[in-house]
């Protein structure tokens, strides 16, 4: 029963205002719903994710590391939901065909662990890893710098925690309670990356752990010095060596193993797929999704990255001089360290070496460094030279017979349709329509030969630099473990 007073109010009240009443009252819920939705968060139901509306965005893009970054927040959380749903679709689509050949332990070895701010990275060579790796290094407090570009890319490969030799149970709990997120990129692209940085630039450790196999499998009659160095392979070469190392298991590397093999997105349900060809875009979204953009920084990311990429690649070249000049002349190396640049689109094309190629000279570390940072000063803007890296492109592809193209687009197919990328490039069967270009990034100056090469299987230098461990096996059991976001 309702007390004399509440009743004796009620009274005068009628029955048109009380209905009034009840529709404000029922729509209330609504109304805060709506309110929250404009000045907070959206949530999409499928999506299980938050979209962040242009409010937040603005404050975003007034920070310092978010300079190139024109895309608003809500359409970049859109653009890793339907990249999320497309390879959940996909995994479903192709379950039959999706079969993996790296181990447990391998897949294991990639995912790079921050407890503290619970994310679980799957990092796979040649799509931004060492740059993720410095900043997992600085999140768990092993280097004392907010800037992943002051830590040497010679020095990524250290202090940070991966789930190796974790028993299931405790990988099981850590990817049930953590953000999880990979990297990948197009295939094609990738493939023709690792030959370029991993062979055809020099590289002691690859040469005598890949080099050496291809010439002896795959090239007729070859040179006494190529077959103990292996230091000279052909784009041609080695594509019918990854064609083999797919189909037999045999001799694979990390760099060149498709990426869904790494991480196994149809069995671990990774919250964010980014991609490098939006690598800047995606990385500081992320950062600032998992709340750490107050301990990561940068000044210039894009100027940055091309530095250190240049300082990298130097640092490698010298600290393998030793075992290099036992196969190539050391003016020779930093040539194709040289044309590398060129043709990750770093320097312009148009820049001439600033070095004699005919005569040994001792150059030293910090004048090539100079040297290619003056070069790259006056190589003009990036748009212009990001163009060498799709004539490079052209230019490799264009030279392997259409049996070997097939090839490859079947050892690429899975990674294409997880992904979202073409099965067989469009810029490979239009290469005709293209104009065609003078300069051959492949092609090289002829230089001083070596005599008395020794055998790199002896370099302990080599052997120290070759970090990586080749990603051999059989399935592993993480099928057994599909974690839900």
């Amino acid at each position: 029963m309702f007390p004399r007073k509440i009743i004796y109010w009620l009274r005068p009240i009628s029955n048109k205002t009380i209905c009034i009443i009840t529709l404000i009252l029922g729509f209330t819920p609504f109304l805060l719903l709506v309110s929250v939705g404009r000045t907070g968060y959206y949530q999409k139901p499928d999506a299980k994710v938050d979209l962040v509306l242009h409010r937040k965005v603005q404050n975003w893009a007034t920070q310092p590391v978010t300079n190139a970054t024109q895309n608003s927040f809500d359409t970049m959380e859109m653009r890793f939901v339907e990249r999320r749903n497309h390879l959940q679709q996909q995994c479903q689509i192709l379950r039959q065909y999706y079969h993996v050949q790296n181990s447990e332990m391998a897949v294991k070895e990639h995912l790079t662990i921050d407890k503290r701010h619970k994310l679980v990275y799957c990092a796979i060579e040649k799509i931004g890893c060492t740059f993720w790796k410095r900043i997992f290094q600085i999140l768990i407090g092993f280097k004392n710098v907010s800037d992943p570009f002051h830590i040497q890319g010679i020095h990524a490969y250290e202090g940070y925690l991966t789930a190796k030799g974790m028993s299931f149970d405790t990988l099981y709990m850590l990817l049930r309670t953590s953000r999880k997120f990979m990297f990948v990129r197009e295939p094609y692209e990738r493939l023709l990356s690792g030959y370029v940085d991993k062979l055809f630039s020099p590289n002691a450790a690859y040469w005598n752990f890949i080099g050496k196999f291809v010439v002896s499998n795959f090239r007729t009659n070859p040179s006494p010095l190529s077959s103990e160095c292996g230091h000279d392979l052909t784009f041609e070469e080695f594509a019918r060596y990854f064609v083999y190392s797919q189909l037999t298991n045999e001799r694979r590397d990390a760099h060149f193993v498709p990426n869904f093999e790494h991480c196994r997105p149809c069995e671990i349900d990774y919250d964010y797929i980014g991609k490098l060809e939006t690598f800047e875009e995606d990385t500081l979204f992320l950062m600032h999704k998992f709340n750490i953009s107050d301990k990561v920084q940068f000044k210039d990311f894009k100027s940055e990255t091309e530095r250190d990429a240049i300082v990298d690649a130097a640092d490698y070249v010298f600290a393998m001089r030793a075992p290099i000049v036992k196969c190539m002349s050391f003016s020779e190396a930093l040539f194709r360290c040289f044309r590398k640049l060129q043709i990750r689109g770093i320097l312009s094309k148009n820049v001439q070496y600033p070095f004699p190629l005919n005569v040994e000279r001792n150059i030293n570390i910090n004048e090539f460094k100079e040297a290619m940072l003056d070069l790259h000063a006056i190589s003009g803007p990036s748009e212009e030279r990001l163009k060498n890296r799709q004539e490079a492109f052209i230019e490799a592809y264009s030279s392997l017979p259409l049996d070997l193209m097939e090839n490859i687009r079947q050892a690429v197919f899975i990674d294409a349709s997880l992904f979202g990328y073409e099965q067989f490039p469009s810029i490979i069967r239009n290469s005709e329509k293209v104009k065609e270009t003078s300069f051959k990034y492949f092609s090289l100056p002829t230089f001083p030969k070596v005599e008395n090469n020794l055998d790199l299987q002896n370099s302990s230098q080599a052997a120290f630099l070759y970090k990586e461990t080749p990603m051999v096996g059989n399935v592993g059991s993480l099928q057994n473990i599909r974690v839900n976001a």
